[in-house]
């Protein structure tokens, strides 16, 4: 089973059409936020249902409203929503469909009637399109928002798909290799230093470590934000040259270990503030966009276990060695390829 996020944009929506959804936005907002402030000053229970909200959205718009405002209230903090909320609708109630002369068209209700408008679809999107079109995947909810003078759609198909003749892309994260990768069965891979990133962490520390000697706690926050910058800089690089290196091969699957296995058994006392989590995200992102899935695998014993033999060897620093088979191999070359063998659950989506 794979899931795609898929992000579309209508095709010359007519007037009409714009500004009603631009008011549906305005009610969608209001409406979340009508539940939140009642909630807040005890003005009605959980159970509010659609009978409470006034106004001419569909009960199925609102009641999606309804749920994501509940969403919201049960997490921390005073919730406000912005001018620019998107609307959604649940999965069960939005189409997509052709016309006869092949046009896709994504229908939802709104206020005055269901709109079924063309979507562009564009070769990255294609293939889960193809399969909600002809019902071989189930569909999520569906998200309509404005960006400038356009208006798009997302939402997410999740569909079987046939995994041979794929190529297993392994990827390593660490602290002296960064990125540690291999495409599993073409004798490739990819080795990039950490040493970029451990640069920046020890500089910006050297740096936050004399401002809080001197008392200069505003600036000492203000070096905390550029460094922030320089890794979210540098993991972008990074995220983007490994979708480069894995769309030279024939259907690729990304797989990564679970980052929560890194944090838990890293003897790095540094993994627990690194970015770890973002890189992945990074990669995840790009790689949906582009098509390729990814999936977390377990991380046990993937630098300690032989990749060819799967007897446990001896690892050297950069240098791993099996007993059994003989082989050696860079450490974490070995633990990509372990990574890349290995069965995952899909991340993407």
């Amino acid at each position: 089973m794979v899931t795609v996020t898929v992000t579309a944009k209508f095709h010359n929506p007519s007037l009409s059409r714009r500004k009603e959804w631009q008011r549906t936005t305005r009610l969608y907002r209001d409406t979340k936020q009508f539940c939140i402030d009642g909630w807040r000053y005890g003005d009605f229970g959980k159970s509010v249902t659609t009978a409470s909200i006034d106004n001419n959205l569909y009960s199925a718009i609102q009641n999606q409203a309804i749920r994501e405002a509940k969403s919201d209230h049960n997490k921390d903090g005073e919730v406000r929503y912005r001018e620019s909320q998107p609307f959604a609708v649940n999965n069960q109630n939005w189409e997509i469909d052709t016309t006869e002369n092949g046009t896709v068209v994504v229908g939802f209700p709104c206020i005055s009637q269901w709109w079924y408008t063309p979507i562009e679809v564009y070769d990255d999107i294609a293939d889960p399109v193809n399969q909600l079109v002809k019902g071989g995947a189930k569909k999520t909810r569906l998200q309509v928002y404005r960006r400038g003078d356009d208006w798009y759609c997302t939402f997410n198909a999740e569909y079987d798909t046939d995994t041979s003749g794929e190529t297993p892309i392994g990827v390593d994260i660490g602290e002296r290799h960064i990125l540690a990768v291999t495409a599993y069965g073409e004798d490739e891979s990819m080795l990039v230093s950490g040493g970029e990133a451990k640069y920046v962490r020890r500089k910006y520390r050297s740096l936050r470590d004399s401002l809080s000697e001197a008392g200069a706690l505003r600036a000492r926050n203000r070096v905390g934000d550029k460094e922030q910058r320089r890794i979210k800089d540098l993991n972008h690089k990074l995220s983007r040259r490994l979708i480069t290196f894995a769309e030279q091969f024939e259907n690729p699957v990304i797989r990564m270990e679970d980052l929560e296995g890194i944090r838990e058994n890293s003897s790095w006392s540094g993994v627990h503030s690194w970015h770890f989590h973002q890189l992945q995200q990074f990669i995840t992102y790009k790689a949906e966009r582009t098509g390729i899935r990814v999936e977390k695998v377990d991380a046990y014993h993937t630098s300690q276990q032989c990749s060819v033999c799967g007897s446990m060897g001896t690892r050297d620093g950069d240098h791993f060695w099996c007993a059994e088979c003989n082989r050696g191999r860079h450490a974490d070359l070995n633990a990509s390829e372990n990574i890349a063998q290995r069965e995952g659950e899909p991340c993407t989506g």
